[in-house]
C-alpha cells in the first residue's frame, strides 16, 4: 500500500509505504527526509508519535491511511 498525503506545510506530500511482500515499510516527510523501517508496527507506532492528522490538508486520509495499515 501506499500513500499520498498533502501537508499544509510542503509543496512535496508525505508518503507512506507498506510493502509486506518486499519487507518494504518507510515513510517520507514534508521536508522530504525519509526513513525506513523493520516491520510495519514500528512505521505505525513512529507516525503516531510524530504526525498529527492536524498537520494534512485531509485529517480524514490521514487516519484512513493508518486504519488501513492496522487492517493489513
Amino acid at each position: 500500500m501506499e500513500y499520498l498525503l498533502k501537508n499544509k506545510s510542503s509543496a512535496i506530500p508525505c508518503l507512506i509505504e507498506s510493502d509486506p511482500d518486499s519487507s518494504r515499510y518507510m515513510v517520507r516527510n514534508a521536508d522530504t527526509s525519509g526513513k525506513g523501517f523493520n516491520s510495519k508496527e514500528e512505521m505505525v507506532d513512529w507516525i503516531r508519535q510524530n504526525w498529527d492528522p492536524e498537520e494534512f490538508e485531509d485529517p480524514e486520509s490521514f487516519k484512513q491511511a493508518l486504519q488501513d495499515l492496522n487492517a493489513e
